[in-house]
């Protein structure tokens, strides 16, 4: 179907509705003041979000009547892309038979080409309806102002039709706080349509790529696009709201894949096509009633994710176990314990917990004996076996050990009783638990002046393993370590004990000069290897102003999925906080999920290479496997031992071969156009900083920037217009428009820059950059920056030195960061008390606003980001000034004297550049 162009800035698809809803006459209703009441034309603007449906629900029941007509509008990047059509053609065939069931009206529906706000006002100016319905986008308040808000564009714009907007679900807290979330502006250089088209698609399914159009050659005549951005995915298993089916999935009997949309279904002979690998397969028993007309959940249009449920038995409760260094100030020791009494409060009381304390000896506590504290001592100079640590803690003095066999969980071996003397219900040791750590005290070693104190963090880590390995296999465990220094004794150490010697830097390791390095490295490994296959976690929260080994210990947090939390102090909000969101439940529940497998199946053609992010190889080859591997790679399955609502892994860097052939999929050589439609900046940028990431940890020689700008101009060069040698002539599309500035934030951001960044400031900030979202890991790649004024909404503003003003207060979200920065005259008038008196409160309101905004961040972000407050010319205006684009010496008229000194170029000089490389 060709787009029919109505004039020069939209086109638009009709859609045929099915052919199954009737046509519904004019009634002959009763008269009303002498005239026959007449049907209505309402437009009612639908997306793929929850919102959206809410609105249309609430319109069918409160506002339309018999006879009237509902326009299904909804607004596209593109009509011409057959995917996205495709998918709102099945979303508004959804809704006209609902409209139909429900209120008795029939539907009109339309897919337009446009910003959605012009869209929906252009409409509303043809049809001249009785209203327009819509629902609010139900963003939290950082995208409401970052991305605007149609329902407000509209609400202004839109005037020959009243505007009914239908709220969405609101937080409580939110609430509270009166937080206004409309916004009638956007930042030209943060969204584009496609953009928020692309995050539309990912509540559905989870899923955000850079290529919506995989851009490859089916033909020995055409080469394949060259970019250094690949066909991958980043996929957020837990993020979409899915169906629960009360069953178990139909799967391929050849290569295991499910029943799904994509299936090609022969209803009279019962079978069903494999869209992977062409085998059909018949249908069992209980799908004898399928038809076209009653089709199982699995094979709605919209189903291309659903969730199963499980035959197994009820999940058993989850177990933690609490490891402590104890090698602390008392001072941080006070607020450990402190922190620790509180979230163990939090505790659900039917879990598991244990207690494990370490210095330069390792201390098991026995919880189950309520008489005094009892606990068993280990050296930390040595390691230490499972079967080493069940005798020591004498588990086999009631009943014999088996002779034979894996001893592993009551099953096998171990009495019920025995793993409840260290490893008891939360209820039945809370006293003994609280009365253990009132007890905790600091090292009963003190170490030299000239020595760092014993701290043996590798061997109690194991002796935590072993014993969880032991007394619960396979199930939901996690070690939760509490580490305060640098590991100085036995296995994992990474450092010695003098102080002489100063701990690793990124320099010392690049030159292979870290003598404790590659051991430690080698011994995580091997700690991470017995956790996967224990189906256990490891999470770290480390609280020192000096290193303490996240570098050496990533391997094993990130390939069990646990959390890394690093502040300066346990007393630190970034600590304290962090820690009671683990254990939170409600609104901000992180949702904790454990013992997941994923695999992947793939079309005739395509390979994978590999995943990055929070994941264990269970390798599982075969054919689907690339012969490069990228990250976790070489296997088709990888085990997650633990999971939270808002991770995701990007999987898998696939690998496109040249005789690509696609069943279902209309794949075809893309000109130009086609590909940039489908080309989504955010994804793409994510993918990149997570390669250069991953290429800096395993390619000693790899130069980071000269990788992001090679595949920047090659990606210009491919879709930009311009003149040979004229580079003022240079053009991208939209759908690109974008890319460069990310690629300019990523070159200057903490992934790329490591002067100045210790090897475990480094490891964290990739730890968590492999395992966030696409929205939060562009924070992180491109901050965001708000203004604050008298006479204006908050709005988003450019991330540049010319944003400084001395009248706005402006809130920098870097996401491991957030800075509320105070120009000059408004911190002047802080400091002179005058939001203290009563005629100031407008003064008030402003102050207290960017505290606000910055309390919904926080209450939305795990780990809790650090909160600085500062005021211009302050000296920690440094985290401010840092992330701006240094674009003027501040001389300049917007300013405010700020003199940013810096050697990186600025964003007009790097696009220059760009341009001059492209065309010449």
């Amino acid at each position: 179907m060709e787009p029919l162009m109505e004039d020069e800035e939209f086109s638009i698809r009709e859609v045929v509705l099915p052919s199954l809803i009737p046509v519904v006459p004019e009634p002959e209703l009763e008269r009303e003041d002498g005239e026959r009441r007449r049907g209505r034309d309402v437009i009612i603007a639908v997306d793929h979000g929850p919102n959206s449906k809410h609105a249309f629900d609430w319109a069918l029941v409160h506002f339309c009547r018999l006879a009237d007509t509902i326009h299904l509008v909804h607004a596209v990047s593109s009509v011409k892309n057959d995917v996205v059509y495709e998918t709102s053609q099945a979303l508004m065939e959804k809704l006209a038979v609902e409209a139909f069931q429900v209120a008795m009206v029939k539907s009109v529906a339309r897919v337009v080409e446009g910003e959605a706000g012009k869209v929906i006002c252009k409409e509303a100016e043809r049809l001249k309806p009785a209203a327009v319905i819509m629902g609010t986008r139900g963003r939290s308040l950082v995208r409401s102002v970052l991305q605007g808000s149609v329902s407000e564009y509209c609400f202004h714009n839109c005037k020959s039709a009243p505007v009914i907007i239908v709220p969405g679900k609101v937080s409580s807290s939110c609430i509270k706080k009166n937080i206004c979330y409309a916004f009638d502006r956007t930042l030209g250089v943060c969204k584009s349509p496609s953009m928020a088209e692309f995050a539309e698609l990912e509540s559905q399914d989870g899923v955000r790529m850079p290529w919506n159009i995989i851009p490859v050659a089916t033909t020995k005549d055409h080469q394949p696009i060259d970019s250094e951005i690949p066909v991958s995915a980043i996929y957020t298993p837990l993020a979409p709201s899915t169906p629960l089916l009360p069953y178990a999935p139909l799967r391929c009997r050849t290569c295991r894949s499910v029943l799904n949309p994509y299936s090609v279904v022969d209803f009279s002979a019962s079978t069903w096509g494999c869209p992977f690998c062409f085998n059909r397969n018949p249908f069992p028993s209980n799908y004898s009633s399928i038809s076209d007309t009653n089709l199982p959940p699995e094979l709605f249009p919209r189903s291309t994710t659903v969730e199963y449920l499980s035959s197994s038995s009820s999940s058993p409760p989850p177990v933690f176990l609490f490891v402590v260094d104890t090698c602390l100030f008392s001072d941080e020791l006070d607020f450990l314990r402190s922190s620790l009494s509180q979230a163990l409060d939090l505790i659900p009381d039917a879990s598991v917990v244990g207690l494990i304390a370490f210095d330069s000896l390792v201390r098991v506590y026995e919880l189950g004996f309520p008489h005094c504290t009892k606990s068993y001592f280990f050296h930390g100079n040595r390691d230490c076996s499972k079967d080493q640590l069940l005798d020591q803690l004498s588990f086999f003095v009631k009943s014999p050990k088996p002779s034979s066999g894996v001893i592993a969980g009551v099953r096998d071996g171990l009495s019920a009783e025995d793993i409840a003397r260290f490893l008891p219900p939360a209820s039945d040791c809370q006293f003994t638990l609280h009365s253990v750590l009132e007890e905790l005290g600091s090292s009963q070693w003190p170490a030299a002046p000239d020595h760092r104190p014993g701290r043996c963090t590798g061997v109690a880590l194991r002796i935590a393993a072993c014993l969880l390995g032991a007394c619960f296999p396979g199930s939901a465990a996690r070690i939760m370590a509490f580490v305060g220094g640098p590991s100085t004794l036995g296995p994992g150490a990474i450092v010695s004990p003098e102080l002489s010697e100063p701990i690793r830097s990124h320099k010392d390791i690049g030159k292979d000069s870290a003598p404790c390095y590659h051991e430690a490295v080698e011994f995580y490994e091997k700690l991470a290897k017995q956790l996967v296959h224990q189906g256990h976690v490891l999470d770290v929260f480390a609280s020192s102003v000096d290193q303490v080994g996240i570098a050496e210990m990533r391997v094993a947090v990130e390939q069990t999925g646990g959390f890394v939390v690093l502040a300066e102090s346990f007393g630190h909000s970034v600590f304290r906080d962090s820690l009671k969101r683990v254990f939170q439940s409600g609104e901000n529940d992180l949702g904790l999920s454990s013992c997941g497998i994923f695999e992947i199946n793939c079309s005739k053609g395509v390979k994978v290479q590999g995943i990055i992010g929070p994941c264990a190889s269970l390798e599982k080859k075969g054919p689907l496997c690339s012969d490069t591997g990228i990250g976790q790679g070489h296997t088709s399955a990888w085990k997650m031992c633990g999971l939270v609502a808002d991770q995701s892994v990007l999987l898998p860097v696939f690998n496109i071969v040249r005789d690509l052939k696609l069943f279902h999929l209309k794949l075809q050589v893309m000109d130009g156009e086609e590909l940039t439609n489908g080309f989504d900046q955010e994804a793409a940028a994510v993918v990149m900083a997570r390669l250069i990431s991953f290429k800096m940890e395993t390619q000693p020689e790899f130069n980071p920037q000269r990788w992001a700008d090679k595949a920047l101009v090659n990606l210009c060069s491919q879709f930009g217009e311009y003149q040979k040698g004229n580079a003022s002539s240079f053009n991208l599309p939209s759908q690109l428009s974008n890319f460069p500035q990310f690629v300019f934030h990523l070159r200057r951001s903490q992934f790329v820059q490591v002067f100045n960044n210790s090897p475990d400031e480094t490891a964290y900030f990739r730890m968590i950059l492999n395992r966030e979202n696409v929205s939060n890991s562009v924070v992180m790649i491109q901050p965001w920056l708000v203004s604050f004024t008298f006479n204006s909404q908050p709005e988003p503003i450019p991330l540049d030195v010319a944003s400084i003003a001395a009248d706005r207060i402006l809130l920098l979200d870097a996401y491991f960061t957030l800075v509320i920065f105070h120009g000059a005259t408004i911190a002047q008038w802080r400091k002179a008390g005058y939001h203290h008196q009563p005629e100031h409160q407008a003064l008030v309101h402003l102050l207290q606003s960017p505290r606000d905004y910055s309390d919904t961040i926080i209450n939305e972000r795990f780990p809790i980001p650090r909160l600085v407050i500062c005021d211009q010319y302050g000296s920690q205006a440094r985290f401010l000034l840092a992330k701006l684009n240094p674009s003027s010496d501040g001389n300049g008229p917007f300013s405010g004297g700020s003199n940013v000194f810096t050697d990186d170029v600025s964003m007009s000089v790097f696009l220059d550049h760009l341009r001059r490389l492209i065309v010449h």
